[in-house]
């Protein structure tokens, strides 16, 4: 089973070891779009996982999902009339997030809607961060992870956090004794977010060793010194312990020109990239369909993208 040959009931029966299956079989045509959800989607009415979905993202990682206050803007607010005035929608906002709070099948109701994989990006902070509870990556976020039904968790670092390739570590550790073997497990950084790089043979090594599936490494072109050559060493490295590797767009570059996602599209696939990300910090939280588009054109072709657009999410087997 490949990812672009999945139906909408797989994304329900799945679960780690079949999604990891499943990208293996794909050969490096996999695509991963972050998406933050905690402020106005690029759409009206539509949530940017959503639009993400429609252009032909595999998996979608929501950003700055609270989970002492889920909500998802585009989803939760579309039954809300923008004229009704900002004190009158922030009340029923909140109105919606106390009953999200309570709602274990929040999570898998969205799922519904958006018909893909879903997972959240956590931060292992320092402990002294001002750093908003709900993002963090603790014990209990990580069970409410579990309970919710996330199909994965990104450990990472948002950029001025101060996160340490060793409080990645740490949580990647944590994640898998409280995930268990259910639940993928991505780490890693994009760019130099946090505090460090993790541009590492002995720190990839550890990553992986704590229990880690997917390494995050920045795409060739999208940081200085990046190259297909030095993607490729590492991915090899990566692949020889066992786990898959993830070239990441998270520089606000997934905003450039459909040019370039091109360029660095085939620069990924060169080096072996087993899922392809692109970030959330195009246009209003997402790369802009026509770039997510084009790098699903970029390295799977027309038919297979068109098919992934096509498919109507509720069609089954």
């Amino acid at each position: 089973m490949r990812m672009f040959d999945l139906f909408y009931e797989d994304y329900f029966k799945m679960r780690r070891e079949e999604i990891l299956a499943a990208i293996k079989n794909t050969e490096g045509r996999t695509i991963m779009a972050e998406t933050i959800i905690s402020t106005f989607p690029l759409l009206d009415g539509v949530s940017n996982p959503e639009t993400a979905a429609a252009f032909s993202a595999d998996m979608i990682t929501l950003n700055t999902f609270n989970f002492e206050a889920p909500f998802v803007f585009g989803y939760d607010d579309s039954h809300l009339s923008p004229l009704i005035g900002i004190p009158d929608y922030a009340m029923e906002i909140q109105k919606v997030i106390l009953k999200n709070k309570e709602d274990l099948q929040y999570i898998q109701n969205l799922k519904k809607v958006v018909g893909r994989f879903l997972g959240v990006n956590l931060e292992p902070v320092p402990e002294d961060s001002s750093y908003p509870k709900g993002l963090r990556c603790t014990e209990e976020n990580l069970r409410k992870a579990k309970a919710l039904g996330f199909d994965y968790v990104v450990i990472t670092a948002n950029p001025s956090t101060g996160v340490t390739s060793e409080g990645i570590l740490e949580g990647i550790k944590s994640a898998r004794t409280i995930l268990g073997n259910e639940t993928l497990i991505a780490a890693g950084k994009m760019h130099g977010a946090g505090a460090g790089n993790i541009y590492d043979v002995e720190i990839i090594d550890a990553f992986i060793d704590a229990g880690a599936d997917v390494i995050l490494l920045p795409a060739p072109g999208t940081v200085p010194g990046f190259t297909v050559d030095l993607a490729k060493n590492f991915i090899d490295l990566i692949h020889n312990k066992g786990a898959l590797a993830m070239t990441t767009i998270g520089t606000s570059q997934e905003g450039a020109t459909e040019s370039f996602i091109e360029s660095v599209a085939q620069m990924s696939k060169m080096a072996g990239a087993d899922i392809q990300h692109t970030g959330d910090c195009g246009v209003s939280g997402m790369t802009p369909p026509e770039n997510l588009l084009r790098m699903s054109i970029t390295i799977r072709g027309r038919r297979h993208t068109y098919r992934k657009m096509s498919r109507s999410p509720h069609r089954v087997r």
